[in-house]
């Protein structure tokens, strides 16, 4: 009896252990996935396609294509690549404003369970006439309807003084202005940007026309950022009219998928009250404001939080009406 029992056991196992290798999974991989332009000048941009592949048995999915920064650009041609099959992914690097050694990375994420992100990669050597520092003029809006403003300097590396004379940018939706520094041979250029935009990152360009001999256009990357929007619940803190002791409140901020929140401090409408925070893992943050003593003073205050990216969340407080 005991050997019937143990044969039939190992069958068991024996059986378990194929179907675990018959699972279908998807694999994804690039031969060459590292593209070197070599030595380019900054006025001109890269272009590269590189070809991804599903050496596995079950379709391959690619959920996103996330270039490191408004520079780049990158098109999937298909989303869905069945087994065996490819797709190409078109880059395109603007060099403007750039100089040296240049590393842009393409993050490609995918269903591939041992390889989720498989990353691209285009370098080489940028020589210029021109610097821009930052090389992308990054555009930070608070929310969709904000307001947002940023600037670059763009100077000649040869210290030959030089005329802005126009500039356009590739959205027009930037009210561009150029101020020359005391250095001849440098500009403060600055964008500002009214209209609103969703959430997510926009690219965008500059062209900058000149009087210089040689380099008659100038171009500067844009990036726009609008963040998703931050869940907030309650949006008010409703408090008792009278109570024998202090109170306390909580307030939960939710993060939007894959952008980690981050609270640099929290402030309350009197020093008394008390403040605490606690992450919720991939939820978001837990907020505790203690030894509230309600109060008709307290009606119209605010609790502030101020997150690492700048945003400014106010969470009013009222008193509850008396039945």
């Amino acid at each position: 009896m005991p050997t019937i029992f143990v044969s039939a056991l190992s069958l068991i196992c024996a059986a378990l252990s194929t179907s675990a290798a018959d699972v279908a999974t998807p694999q994804i991989q690039c031969e060459e996935a590292t593209f070197d332009f070599g030595s380019r000048d900054a006025a001109e941009s890269v272009e590269h396609t590189f070809l991804v592949k599903n050496t596995g048995t079950a379709d391959l999915e690619i959920k996103k294509v996330q270039p490191a920064c408004g520079c780049t650009t990158a098109e999937l041609e298909k989303n869905i690549i069945p087994p065996g099959d490819s797709a190409k992914v078109a880059a395109k690097l603007s060099l403007a404003g750039r100089s040296g050694e240049v590393q842009k990375p393409i993050n490609i994420e995918s269903n591939d369970p041992t390889n989720p992100t498989l990353q691209l990669l285009i370098k080489g050597i940028v020589s210029a006439d021109f610097q821009i520092s930052p090389n992308t003029m990054m555009l930070q809006k608070d929310s969709p309807q904000a307001l947002a403003s940023a600037s670059v300097i763009v100077k000649s590396l040869k210290n030959e003084p030089f005329e802005i004379l126009t500039s356009q940018s590739e959205s027009g939706k930037l009210k561009i202005r150029w101020d020359k520094l005391p250095d001849e041979s440098a500009y403060q250029v600055t964008a500002n940007l009214e209209d609103r935009y969703e959430p997510g990152q926009y690219g965008d360009k500059i062209t900058l026309e000149t009087n210089h001999p040689t380099r008659k256009q100038l171009e500067v990357s844009v990036l726009v950022v609008v963040p998703a929007p931050i869940s907030v619940a309650p949006s008010k803190l409703v408090l008792p009219q009278e109570t024998s002791s202090p109170i306390s409140r909580t307030i939960v901020l939710k993060n939007p998928p894959n952008s980690p929140l981050t609270i640099d401090k929290i402030e309350t409408p009197y020093p008394s009250m008390t403040s605490k925070f606690e992450p919720m893992g991939d939820f978001g943050v837990r907020v505790v404001i203690g030894n509230i003593q309600p109060s008709v003073a307290l009606a119209g205050q605010s609790v502030t939080i101020h997150l690492s990216n700048g945003q400014v969340i106010q969470v009013p407080m009222e008193l509850k009406e008396k039945p």
